[in-house]
């Protein structure tokens, strides 16, 4: 690449052209993808049918306009991550990473393949989506990813950033639980016993940020995971979680899909097939609960889904979820929610 002059970010449609034209990079469109928060992206088109995806991490989240500041090396750890996963997995067909074409490491833009327009979550309602299939895949592929990265590192300290972020649903839990009338104490309770353990989990990489937003689908139907800003050395617990409580939320407000279910019985599947070092265990179905828990009892009083007496009534299902959960009540769990991932001889 050219040297680019410092003042040459690509944080807007012409701040990009200016960024291409000062790398002789030809381009015939740019369009803003919406969506993300943390970063700007853009999709670039050369005039031959052939776009690529170009993502760009200032030292703050991107909707905040520099008011929240956030460490620009999660692009780093991104960058590596998707180049990693991409040749660790590159035999799994239906479901695949961005191949990363080029890093400017210095100005943190990365430039993917581009996966396409549509994720999961909004593709969900569609009738002609197999939604049952796509569960099942991503599960496989969920497995594959903590089976075969348990001693891959993914940069120094596994992101601490990322770890640090993961924790913000643990440690503001108190606070969204004082406003519905929910036990405060029981939520500061959570996040000293299971909060505390991001920060030194380190069994495998975790994707860090997997949910129906960062599946995107093409015209073929294959399947992308995108967004690994906040990839990182964890347990392959909070990615199960994280995924149920959005495909609960999809299933309970979207059009009762059964992607919850189907999702958690292949993950439970798979993960028996691969053997010991993914065994879907009491303190596996534990952690998952809690942290399931979390989400729901956190995310939907910031994230609308439905009007307030809903709302409410998923913030109540996450609390009862996390208590549950850490009192190892396999019977309520099997019996509710976590039934795909509870064998009926547990």
């Amino acid at each position: 690449m050219a040297e680019v002059q410092n003042n040459e970010k690509p944080i807007s449609v012409d701040g990009l052209k200016r960024y291409l034209v000062a790398n002789n990079i030809e381009y015939s469109d740019i369009e803003q993808v919406a969506g993300g928060n943390a970063n700007y992206v853009f999709r670039v088109s050369n005039g031959e049918g052939v776009s690529r995806i170009y993502k760009h991490a200032e030292p703050y989240v991107a909707f905040s306009k520099g008011a929240i500041p956030l460490p620009v090396d999660r692009m780093d750890y991104e960058a590596t991550a998707l180049q990693v996963v991409h040749d660790l997995l590159s035999d799994v067909n239906a479901v695949k990473v961005p191949k990363v074409w080029q890093y400017d490491q210095p100005r943190k833009v990365l430039v993917m393949a581009d996966a396409g327009h549509k994720t999961l979550k909004e593709a969900y309602s569609d009738p002609d989506i197999d939604v049952a299939g796509i569960g099942r895949l991503l599960a496989e592929w969920l497995v594959l990813l903590h089976h075969k990265t348990r001693d891959i590192g993914i940069g120094a300290g596994g992101n601490p950033t990322a770890r640090s972020i993961y924790r913000y649903s643990y440690s503001n839990l108190a606070q969204v639980a004082g406003q519905y009338g929910l036990d405060a104490d029981f939520c500061r309770y959570v996040d000293r016993t299971y909060g505390c353990l991001l920060q030194s989990d380190d069994d495998s990489v975790c994707h860090g940020d997997f949910w129906p937003g960062n599946i995107v689908l093409n015209q073929e139907k294959t399947l992308t995971v995108v967004d690994w800003e906040i990839c990182r050395r964890g347990r392959g617990e909070t990615d199960v979680a994280q995924f149920a409580a959005e495909a609960y939320l999809l299933d309970r407000f979207r059009g009762g899909k059964g992607l919850l279910d189907v999702f958690l019985k292949s993950y439970r599947i798979k993960a028996q097939e691969m053997g010991k070092d993914l065994t879907v265990d009491r303190r596996f179905t534990q952690r998952v609960a809690v942290h399931m828990g979390v989400h729901l009892a956190f995310w939907p009083a910031s994230v609308k889904w439905a009007e307030p007496g809903d709302t409410k009534a998923v913030i109540e299902l996450g609390h009862q979820l996390m208590r549950r959960g850490d009192a190892e009540d396999v019977d309520w769990l099997r019996e509710n929610l976590l039934g795909g991932l509870l064998k009926s001889d547990d």
